[in-house]
């Protein structure tokens, strides 16, 4: 029952605006994953996206998950401006006065306008998501610690203009951090080989062929951990 109501709170398909396409998809280690994803319109031509990971597995960690998601929503409907380094300071707090104090997660939310194709993130404490750009990968890097976990935990924002053919890529360490039989992880140099490879595959094959470059370094059919990937494209 959990994993059902789980996977309806996932994006039911992908989306696809003025400029930009997306998608993401979950692969859960158990029934249920503590990853979560997610993207939806906003008002003044713009959208939002967003990704996380919940310390721990199973019920408790997708129970969090399903937390910040409902809080960011609603956030994001009340807001006036949206600030997305105010927003993360905003679930921060909320998920502080309202969690066990080891319940925390890393988070990547970012605003993408259609009309300047400036993408607006911050990154709390996550794994920098990857621009693909001219066949090379560069990070975008974290701009705060995880959310959660410290009451008046300070957040910064960036910005990048997305150029027609970008690839961007934010994942979960259930993607990098898989290890093979002699102990040595998957790595997010191998990732960039697989994302650059890839990059003007369609997103469907993007992600198989990373899942099946992460399966095949470990050795087993089933992952060791949730296996989390965003993907956005400017068109």
């Amino acid at each position: 029952i959990a994993h059902e109501v789980q996977v309806r709170l996932f994006p039911k398909c992908g989306l696809e605006v003025e400029s930009l396409r997306l998608t993401g998809m979950c692969r859960p280690a158990q029934m249920v994953a503590g990853d979560y994803y997610d993207f939806f319109p906003l008002a003044d031509s713009a959208l939002a996206m967003a990704l996380g990971d919940v310390a721990g597995k199973g019920i408790s960690a997708a129970l969090l998950m399903a937390a910040i998601q409902s809080s960011l929503r609603s956030q994001l409907t009340a807001a006036a401006t949206i600030s997305t380094a105010r927003i993360v300071s905003l679930l921060n707090r909320q998920l502080f006065a309202s969690t066990a104090p080891e319940k925390y997660a890393t988070f990547y939310f970012g605003v993408y306008d259609h009309r300047s194709g400036i993408l607006t993130y911050t990154n709390a404490g996550h794994l920098p998501p990857l621009l693909v750009r001219d066949g090379t990968a560069r990070k975008l890097e974290v701009t705060g610690t995880v959310v959660g976990a410290f009451a008046n935990a300070a957040y910064g924002e960036e910005q990048i203009a997305l150029v027609t053919g970008d690839l961007l890529v934010a994942y979960t360490d259930g993607i990098t951090e898989p290890e093979n039989s002699y102990g040595e992880m998957f790595g997010e140099e191998r990732l960039c080989e697989v994302l650059v490879k890839y990059k003007d595959a369609e997103f469907q094959e993007i992600i198989a062929r990373t899942l099946e470059a992460v399966l095949h370094w470990t050795g087993t059919p089933e992952p060791q951990d949730d296996m989390t990937l965003l993907l956005a494209r400017k068109i």
